[in-house]
């Protein structure tokens, strides 16, 4: 990866400004907080956003702004790529805004998470070694703040011993560990579980035994019922078809006994009837010679009485009519009246609205008189023609009815003529139906002999069929006592079996959980014994590996920057700085702030040839930060900067200092002057 330039709006110090970056070693120039930190902190926002503990949006956003922006622009193998990330004010709180990644023209609208994911691919980072906080990778290869890599050496050993294990990829064998012995643990707890399942796995074994031979002890029993069983199924058999061949004589008697009865019944009805119609037959005799015939002449008294009733409607019209015409003199009289009485108080016409007249008033109420009198004249002749119609109808009305008493008498003696000829006939029917009651009576009195001495042929057949239904009955019973017995042993048969498969059902789990259980203490020994012996040995040999070229450049920068025999400094197998002054082993803190710085630097630079060669496939090696690397340094130690750049050949070293000699062994300045509150390039 290659820094070629980056934008800066709103950031911190910087309002609105752009940084070139050439090839080659490049120092950032200036007084302190001139805004060189500025840079490195933006650099490590965009590739990796704001990191919690490290980076915060308070620290990068200007204090006047609302919104903040930073654009760098990169070169990582054959890629162009630019990174914009923004900064938003919200109330009291500055977050991360929307932003974009380009590679190679290709530009990409991304959330901060979506961007650094991004840009781990293209770094090639190993995504298990970023944090939350920080990128170690990053911090520890490209670029870590002078006073953070003192923090580490002056740190507790474990402390540092653990960011080492995580930065090497070391730290998975103590996962690897820790994990092996939960794995144990869980081994362990699987053993107790299957040594609690085989516990009883002999009891099972000699219950099963037991099973098998109540098994065999019940399969006899069934052996021994079961023929029993068939003979009495087959008597059954025998005595049901006795029964059957009894109940259907016993249908046959009943039939007999049934039809007898009808006989008898048919015989009493008919000697009833054959007495009822002798008795009708003397009967009708004595009212045939009861009747009497007369004369009537039907004829003449239908034709008056049509010719009365045409009279009765007629008269009925002209009366009708008549009322007719009195209800209309009557009403119109009563109009008339009413005319009178409305003029007299009329004073306005309720039609065009003028005054009415007396003079007007009289005319009206004298045609009005007049045609009272007219209405009362036509009354009193049509009220006498009512009168007269009236009377008339009434005469003609009595004319009416005594004729139509007569055609009623006419009626009645027609239907005593009628009902005697009824008679006479009903007579000779009925003397012709005595004969042949007589007939009847005679033949069904044969009958009734013939199957009366039919029924007496079945005198003991209820005697026989109570006997062998008993034996049937008993037998049935016999026989349902030995199908429960029966059923008894193929439902106790069938829970042994039940209870046997589910036995061996479960032996076999407990057989397989001892199988399991071996397999597992096999796999709990080999853990404890060969697994835990190799992971220690392969932790060993990695951890020497990395402590020998670890140790070896840390004293080769050492012995670089610092010209003094009698100092010697090198690393314990926990990766700790050991000093010793003329043979004397002495603390960290008890060295010079030149030396402490040395030894940090030192630290750094091994640290980061360390992680490149053993982290082969990163795409940040050609490119390296130094932040103040020279504090507390002599003007003979800054010399030796030089020595260590060339040593170095990375493609581009990014140099942050205030140290105006490390401008003459660098390839290239960025001067930069801070004035009222605004960075600019000078």
């Amino acid at each position: 990866m290659i820094i070629k330039k980056i934008k800066l709006n709103n950031i911190r110090s910087y309002a609105n400004q752009e940084i070139n970056f050439p090839i080659g070693s490049t120092l950032l120039a200036g007084n302190v907080g001139s805004g060189k930190s500025t840079i490195l902190m933006s650099i490590d926002f965009a590739l990796f956003g704001l990191q919690k503990g490290n980076i915060t949006g308070s620290s990068l956003l200007r204090n006047d702004a609302d919104k903040g922006q930073v654009e760098l622009e990169l070169e990582i193998e054959d890629k162009n790529v630019i990174i914009k990330r923004g900064l938003k004010r919200e109330g009291d709180k500055i977050l991360q805004d929307s932003g974009s990644l380009t590679v190679n023209n290709e530009k990409q609208e991304l959330t901060a998470t979506e961007i650094k994911q991004k840009i781990l691919e293209l770094l090639n980072y190993p995504r298990e070694l970023l944090t939350k906080s920080k990128a170690i990778i990053y911090r520890y290869t490209v670029y870590t703040p002078q006073e953070e890599m003192k923090s580490i050496l002056s740190a507790e050993k474990d402390v540092r011993l653990d960011v080492l294990r995580k930065i090497f990829g070391i730290d998975k064998y103590k996962r690897i560990k820790e994990n092996s012995k939960i794995f144990v643990s869980m081994l362990k707890e699987k053993k107790k579980e299957f040594q609690g399942m085989i516990s009883d796995l002999k009891e099972k074994e000699s219950l099963s035994s037991e099973f098998k031979n109540k098994i065999l002890v019940t399969k006899e029993k069934i052996n021994i019922i079961t023929p029993k069983l068939n003979l009495i199924n087959s008597l059954i058999e025998t005595k049901k078809q006795k029964i059957k061949n009894i109940e259907e004589n016993i249908k046959k008697l009943n039939s007999l006994k049934q039809e007898l009865k009808l006989n008898e019944n048919n015989t009493k009805n008919k000697s009833e009837l054959k007495i009822k119609n002798l008795n009708e037959i003397n009967n009708l005799k004595g009212e045939i010679s009861l009747f009497k015939e007369e004369k009537f002449d039907a004829v003449s008294i239908r034709n008056e009485i049509i010719e009365k009733e045409n009279k009765t409607k007629k008269i009925e019209n002209e009366i009708k009519n008549l009322s007719v015409k009195i209800s209309e003199l009557k009403i119109n009289k009563k109009n008339s009246e009413s005319m009178k009485e409305e003029i007299s108080k009329l004073n306005t016409c309720p039609t065009c609205k003028q005054n009415v007249k007396e003079e007007h008033k009289n005319n009206i109420k004298n045609e009005e008189d007049e045609k009272i009198i007219s209405y009362e004249s036509e009354l009193e002749v049509f009220t006498k023609n009512m009168e007269v119609k009236e009377n008339e109808f009434m005469n003609i009305k009595k004319d009416l009815d005594f004729l139509n008493k007569k055609e009623q008498e006419f009626n009645v003696y027609r239907l005593r003529l009628e009902n005697t000829n009824e008679k006479k006939k009903r007579l000779d029917l009925l003397v012709k139906d005595v004969g042949n009651l007589e007939q009847e009576l005679s033949l069904l009195s044969v009958i009734n002999t013939k199957l009366n001495t039919e029924i007496n042929s079945y005198d003991n057949i209820d005697k026989e069929y109570n006997e062998i239904r008993k034996e049937f009955d008993e037998n049935l019973i016999e026989q349902r006592k030995t199908e429960i017995e029966k059923i008894s042993f193929e439902k106790e048969l069938e829970n042994i079996n039940n209870n046997l498969l589910a036995l061996e059902k479960e032996i076999l789990n407990k057989l397989n959980a001892r199988e399991k259980l071996e397999k597992h203490t096999q796999l709990q020994n080999w853990f404890d014994m060969d697994f835990s012996n190799l992971l220690e040995n392969m932790e060993k040999q990695i951890m020497f590996k990395i402590y020998h070229d670890f140790n070896s450049l840390f004293q080769k920068w050492f012995s670089m920057l610092i010209d003094n025999e009698n100092l010697v400094i090198k690393l314990d197998n926990e990766f700790s700085p050991l000093i010793q002054q003329n043979n004397h082993d002495i603390d960290y803190e008890f060295i010079s702030g030149g030396e402490r710085t040395a030894a940090a630097l030192s630290y750094r630079l091994a640290l980061n040839q360390v992680i490149n060669n053993l982290i082969t496939n990163i795409r940040t090696k050609d490119l390296l930060i130094l932040d103040e690397p020279t504090d507390g340094f002599s003007s003979e130690q800054l010399d030796r900067i030089r020595l260590v750049l060339d040593e170095l050949n990375i493609k581009q070293t990014i140099i942050v200092s205030h140290d105006p000699k490390i401008e003459s062994f660098v390839d290239n300045v960025i001067r930069l002057n801070k004035k009222d509150h605004i960075t600019e390039i000078v």
